[in-house]
Parts: structure tokens; C-alpha cells; sequence
């Protein structure tokens, strides 16, 4: 199918603008509409309630985000009307599900995304015990996703296998789009010296914040600023009452971003768990120095990671950022335009990847679809069968 025509929805879970996940569509969206005949996003939204919104309730242990419930009469109403060539769904959530029941309910092809690693992220929440129900749970709905759709997309090459081996039919790898301030907003030249570092990201475990603090008790000499919303929010309030080089800033707008990142030299990703690490391409679109763990997925691209500082197995923050600092403002300045242009490079190519692939999710024959009498009966029924299939 010519791209031109395609009629594209897609129905996410995460909340705008609060997460990687949640940004990543908002940017994928805004680039597509000049791509495809129409595309739409249905996403809960804080501020700016989408019309398929439904009630929330907070998520246990993390009262910055909410669990948003679709109305799905609407949700039906806007399908019907639109007629999308492909609903785009990013895994497991109540939003994606009732997106994929209505499409296999009107034979719709379904792209289902892989962007998170659930089994290492209930581990660090829920301990061994809990992680292996509540894994198994994940796992197990996202087997059904991808065996009931026509294709999956996913941000990395580590995670191409795991879909592949969980069930998913035609895995593609496609790149992370840049949201346009990042890309569009004049650079401010690299300061010869290292002397502000930022993170920039949701303060939680899985981010590993705490190595970030210790960087700043560590090196008073430097200023460091922390952007972001977490349950962990509490401890990074608490360390900047500490330490007077650290300033927080809570939840900031892109532009707030972009400016943070203009007048710091340094950004910091320290997951311990991190599919790919959106932060740092923006970081890296914003000509900055960018330091990485071997966890971030980012890492796996070879025309990005050559703009980056990973971190050495062992090493810590403190060792990375001297040396980084140990090189001369010349190499870091050339590293820095390097780090730009690959990440320009990769905005424009996930482009052109996300319309191959939605446009060949278009031209395959949707699976066979299951009528029954509501979206929660159909998927209650679909899950809870295939899921004791599983267990006996």
C-alpha cells in the first residue's frame, strides 16, 4: 500500500509527555502526519483529557502516575469512523487491549510494539518471588499480543529475539524519532570545560538515581541539575537540601528540557534497566556529552554509540566523568557534532522505517478475529483460557 493513503490509529497506555514510552508516540505521530493520509493518537493525557479518557486511579507506589481506563464506546466510535489500515498498540495495557479487541473484532491489522523489558523491571519492584507470577502474568498476555498480530515493532536488537521467541510473527527494528524542538531549536556551542551534569527522566529504581546523587556528593567542584517525576522523588528532594551543587526541578516541558540540556555539558543515563534511553539521542541531538550504562539499548546501535561514553563494566559514574574530562575540549567538541549528526541521522531513518513497516502490517491479511459479546468478557475469556493452557 502506498504510505500516502494509510489511515494509521494508535492506542496507548502511558500517559503524554510523563515517560519514554509515552513520548516516544507523541514524537512518532507528530512526523507521521506529514507521511500518511491520517493518523491518530488516542493516549491519556494529565492536563488535556483525549475524549476516549476515561476514569484513573492512582498506581500503587507511585503517586505522580495514574491507570487511565478507555471509553470504549467512544474508542469503538472513532474506529468506526476512521477505519484505520492498522491500530498500532505498545504491549500490555488496558488502553492497547481494548485497542486489539476491537481490532480483531473487525479483522484490522494489529502492530503490537516491544519497548520494555517487564520481567527486569518486577524484579526490581516486586522481589523473586512476586516478579516470577507477575512476569509470568506479562509474559502471558504479551505471548496472546503477538500471536494475534501481524507483525511487531521493537527499539533495539536484544529485543528482536525475545519477541521472536515469544510468539511474534514478522519482528521489526525500527529508530527513535526526535520530538521537533530537540532537532529544530539553534545549538549552543559545547563549553570547553565540564562543568554542569544533568539527568533528565522518571525518578525511579530502575533508573538508578542513586548513583547520579552519589556523582554530586562525590564532585562539589560540579553543578548538577535533575530534571523529572518519580516515586522516588522524595529521596532526590532530600539530597538537594544536602548538597548545595544539586538542584532539582521537577516535572519539566520540552522546552524546559532543552534548555536545561543547552547549558549543561554533561548528561547522565545510569539504568539499570533501559530498553533504549530516548533522553540521551535528545541529549545527543542537543550536541552534549552523553554517558551511558551497558544497560541502555541505545548502546545497540552502532551508528549512535559511537557518540557516546559508556560506562566500563565495573566502572563508576565518578571514573566515567573524568574520563571524559581527561580528553581535550577539541575531542569532546568533535565527539559532541558526531553525537548530533548520528542522532538526526537516526530521527529521519525511524521515519522511513515506522512507514515500511506500517505500510507492509497494511498489506497482510489480519488473523482470524473471535466474536464475543464485550471487550472485557473477550479478553477475560481469550487470556484466562491461553493462560491455563500455558500453566498445565
Amino acid at each position: 500500500m502506498d504510505t500516502k493513503e494509510l489511515r494509521i490509529l494508535f492506542v496507548v497506555d502511558a500517559i503524554k509527555g510523563r515517560n519514554g514510552v509515552g513520548a516516544y508516540f507523541q514524537d512518532l505521530v507528530s512526523h507521521l502526519k506529514n507521511q500518511v493520509a491520517q493518523v491518530e493518537l488516542v493516549q491519556p493525557c494529565m492536563h488535556n483529557p483525549h475524549p476516549c479518557q476515561g476514569a484513573s486511579v492512582p498506581i500503587p507506589g507511585d503517586p505522580t502516575q495514574r491507570l487511565f481506563f478507555p471509553k470504549v464506546r467512544e474508542l469503538s466510535a472513532l474506529v468506526w469512523e476512521m477505519k484505520p489500515d492498522v491500530i498500532v498498540i505498545p504491549g500490555p495495557g488496558i488502553f492497547s487491549m481494548i485497542g486489539y479487541w476491537i481490532a480483531k473484532k473487525w479483522g484490522i491489522p494489529v502492530c503490537v510494539t516491544f519497548q520494555t523489558d517487564y520481567n527486569r523491571l518486577v524484579e526490581l519492584y516486586w522481589g523473586k518471588r512476586l516478579a516470577r507470577l507477575a512476569g509470568g502474568f506479562l509474559n502471558w498476555v504479551n505471548r496472546t499480543l503477538f500471536q494475534g498480530s501481524e507483525t511487531a515493532a521493537t527499539i533495539c536488537e536484544s529485543m528482536i529475539a525475545q519477541a521472536r521467541a515469544a510468539g511474534a510473527r514478522n519482528p521489526q527494528l525500527v529508530g527513535t524519532p526526535l520530538a521537533q524542538e530537540f532537532v529544530n531549536t539553534p545549538v549552543v556551542e559545547l563549553d570547553n570545560t565540564v562543568q554542569r551534569v544533568c539527568y533528565v527522566g522518571r525518578l525511579a529504581a530502575e533508573k538508578n538515581i542513586e548513583s547520579f546523587l552519589v556523582l554530586a556528593s562525590q564532585r562539589p567542584d560540579l553543578q548538577f541539575e535533575i530534571a523529572g517525576d518519580g516515586p522516588l522523588r522524595n529521596k532526590v528532594e532530600n539530597a538537594c537540601r544536602e548538597q548545595n551543587n544539586l538542584h532539582f526541578h521537577g516535572w519539566c516541558t520540552r522546552e524546559q528540557v532543552v534548555s536545561m540540556l543547552d547549558r549543561c555539558q554533561v548528561l547522565v543515563l545510569p539504568s539499570s534497566v533501559e530498553a533504549f534511553g530516548t533522553v540521551a539521542l535528545e541529549a545527543m541531538a542537543r550536541e552534549r556529552l552523553v554517558i551511558t550504562t551497558p544497560a541502555c539499548g541505545i548502546n545497540e546501535w552502532p551508528a549512535l554509540v559511537s557518540g557516546l561514553w559508556v560506562m566500563k563494566v565495573g566502572e563508576s559514574l565518578f571514573d566515567t566523568v573524568e574520563r571524559l574530562q581527561s580528553l581535550s575540549p577539541v575531542t569532546r567538541a568533535f565527539k559532541a557534532r558526531q553525537a548530533r549528526q548520528a542522532a538526526l541521522a537516526m530521527n529521519d531513518d525511524a521515519i522511513i522505517q515506522w512507514t515500511a513497516v506500517l505500510a507492509h502490517c497494511a498489506s497482510l491479511a489480519p488473523a482470524s478475529s473471535w466474536a464475543l459479546p464485550s471487550p472485557t468478557l473477550a479478553l477475560l475469556r481469550r487470556l484466562s483460557s491461553s493462560y491455563l493452557r500455558n500453566a498445565l
